[in-house]
């Protein structure tokens, strides 16, 4: 389209050519022509000042919405993030809960056991038994030389004692079920009462077990079990290996309360 700076001269030209405007007539036509084609300028100044302001807000417009779109996706990223590190605590936390129960548990069992030694110490200093923990059980050993003589299942004078004064010692556990569990060395047993040593291991926990229900012990607190040699503590290659395997073991068999939840899941 034409410059409206070059048409409106050329137009009042020939509008004046053609209608015989005197002189002074066409000097003041051309002086408005004049005027009116810097009104022209400024406005075609004015709108290209527009156009590069508008272009300038564009631009403008275009990076706030870049940012914006920036912005949005950095605030999903940290709700992202946020929501990461929440089920990251929530783990620590189901962790820290578990540690902290198991912590508890283990010093119950740490008081248990102390509590345990106190009470058989005098025996224990004596060398008639032993305290310990082994597979997480606490167990009461007693060797069986001083129980039994060898391929027999009749209890001994000291022997009996031996029993007596573990089991008054065991009644004032409250709340505590004992398996009582005998065991042999790997030789075989010449006897001829016995067929095997599972029969001996199992014959010397019932001697055991019915004098323990004799001194006073509830029998509903009581089971008994023979293991023959397969749940050895020591070698069975030298002799005081194998003394050490002849024993008769009460194991305290541990609460439900102590065992972990079925419901829990790790």
């Amino acid at each position: 389209m034409p410059s409206l700076r070059r048409v409106l001269p050329l137009a009042l030209l020939f509008a004046v050519s053609a209608c015989g405007i005197p002189k002074e007539q066409w000097e003041q036509k051309l002086r408005e022509n004049a005027d009116l084609q810097s009104k022209v300028n400024d406005l075609e100044g004015q709108k290209t000042k527009l156009q590069h302001e508008i272009e300038s807000l564009t631009k403008e417009r275009d990076d706030l919405q870049r940012a914006i779109n920036a912005l949005k996706g950095d605030m999903s990223k940290s709700d992202r993030e946020k929501a990461d590190l929440i089920e990251k605590l929530a783990k620590m936390n189901k962790t820290l809960e578990d540690l902290q129960r198991a912590q508890e548990a283990a010093e119950k069992r740490a008081k248990a056991f102390r509590d345990l030694v106190a009470k058989f110490k005098a025996m224990v200093d004596a060398g008639k038994l032993q305290v310990e923990v082994r597979n997480g059980l606490m167990i009461v050993k007693l060797p069986d030389n001083i129980l039994f003589d060898p391929g027999k299942t009749d209890l001994k004078k000291e022997g009996q004692d031996a029993i007596v004064q573990v089991t008054n010692i065991l009644n004032g556990i409250e709340g505590r079920k004992f398996q009582v569990a005998g065991h042999t060395d790997n030789k075989p047993i010449k006897s001829g009462k016995f067929r095997d040593n599972w029969e001996l291991s199992a014959q010397r926990a019932l001697t055991v077990t019915d004098l323990m229900i004799k001194t006073g012990l509830d029998a509903r607190r009581l089971s008994a079990a023979g293991y023959a040699d397969v749940l050895p503590v020591a070698t069975n290659d030298t002799d005081d290996g194998r003394r050490q395997n002849r024993r008769i073991e009460i194991v305290l068999v541990p609460n439900l309360e102590d065992l972990p939840s079925i419901n829990d899941k790790n």
